[in-house]
């Protein structure tokens, strides 16, 4: 083989070594550049996911708090008129005729925020204890649940409808429930009106009118 064919043959490989590499680098490249975009877009997917999940949670958030108060609202109209509660039932009532019909529409009030505010509440435990609540103030008004001890139970009732009304009004300020407590047994022979295990300090405040 010549000189110059011998040359032109190296020539060539180089040129072709220099083509192939060249040509490699510009495909890795081109793979690094898709994987990094790739990448950015995943992060940007999980972020703009993230963010969804943190407004669907603060939509929830507004909304059980929302649901609280309603309800913090329809116990407190129960509360005023709970020495009547034992008279809903009744034609002859042990107090006064107002009485019983205010107390009447604030124990349909409750029930109505059972099957409607209280939907909007995710805590099932909360939601278990309202209903306890709604139970128990029913069986007082319509059930005559051991009515020949009326005033001990108007007590069991109004202790339980603040132990919900602090439940409900953690879940306002984003604290935890108040430990659970079994709700009063309205039936039983003797005791003393119910009180939850832990009771706020308010209560036994005399102006708070517990």
């Amino acid at each position: 083989m010549s000189f110059w064919a011998d040359a032109s043959l190296q020539a060539f490989g180089a040129l072709t070594g220099t083509l192939a590499g060249g040509t490699i680098t510009v495909l890795v490249a081109r793979w690094q550049t898709k994987r990094t975009i790739e990448t950015q877009v995943t992060l940007v997917t999980s972020g703009h996911q993230a963010n969804l999940q943190l407004e669907e949670l603060s939509r929830n958030r507004a909304r059980s708090s929302e649901a609280a108060r309603m309800l913090l609202e329809r116990l407190a109209d129960l509360y005023a008129w709970l020495p009547s509660l034992p008279d809903v039932s009744t034609d002859q009532p042990r107090l006064s005729v107002h009485a019983r019909d205010q107390c009447r529409s604030a124990l349909t009030s409750i029930w109505r925020g059972m099957i409607t505010d209280l939907m909007s509440i995710n805590d099932g435990e909360l939601r278990t204890r309202y209903r306890e609540l709604v139970r128990l103030a029913y069986d007082v008004g319509y059930r005559e649940a051991g009515a020949p001890d009326y005033k001990r139970q108007i007590r069991d009732v109004r202790g339980y409808l603040r132990y919900v009304q602090h439940s409900l009004a953690a879940l306002i300020d984003e604290q935890p429930l108040p430990a659970h407590a079994d709700p009063p047994v309205l039936t039983r022979s003797a005791g003393e009106p119910w009180l939850p295990p832990v009771v706020p300090p308010h209560w036994r405040d005399p102006a708070d009118g517990s």
